[in-house]
């Protein structure tokens, strides 16, 4: 019997990406771009703004910065990005697999990852906002020990 791929994690390599390189990440970044905007929840259109160069722009702004992608040879299937801030407060800010991907065991690699390097750098604490509409990955989040503490709300004055 053919084995399938996609239950060997030996076919999927992980890697850090630095500040400079993040022209790597444009297909993955215009990838999650239409999922969020496909969630239809309010402000989606935000994430059509998103590009490799503005991305880079807000992790250098950062105190600490990651960014992990999984790679299927050259290919991103899958990244997440992370952040402390001055007071070592930690913010997961991304956790993105492709679709043909999912429930493969990429996104919980990338998670343990981005958790292990906050953790080496001292995160007090770590958030992380999940877009209206995007219940699954609420779920993975909890089931991770992350507890839903509020809601944010947001109005456009213009």
């Amino acid at each position: 019997m053919a084995e399938n791929i996609f239950d060997n994690q030996d076919n999927i390599t992980y890697k850090e990406v630095k500040i400079g390189e993040y022209y790597l990440l444009k297909d993955i970044l215009n990838e999650q771009q239409l999922y969020h905007y496909n969630l239809n929840g309010p402000y989606s259109e935000r994430f059509l703004e998103i590009n490799e160069n503005n991305f880079e722009e807000y992790m250098k702004r950062k105190h600490k910065s990651i960014v992990y992608v999984a790679l299927v040879g050259t290919n991103i299937i899958g990244f997440t990005s992370a952040y402390l801030n001055h007071h070592n407060e930690g913010f997961i800010e991304d956790l993105f697999v492709t679709e043909k991907y999912r429930n493969k065991k990429v996104g919980s690699t990338l998670f343990n990852k981005v958790l292990e390097w906050l953790n080496n750098n001292g995160a007090k604490s770590m958030d992380v906002h999940v877009s209206v509409g995007n219940e699954k990955v609420m779920k993975f989040y909890e089931n991770n020990g992350f507890k839903m503490t509020g809601y944010t709300m947001k109005m456009e004055t213009e």
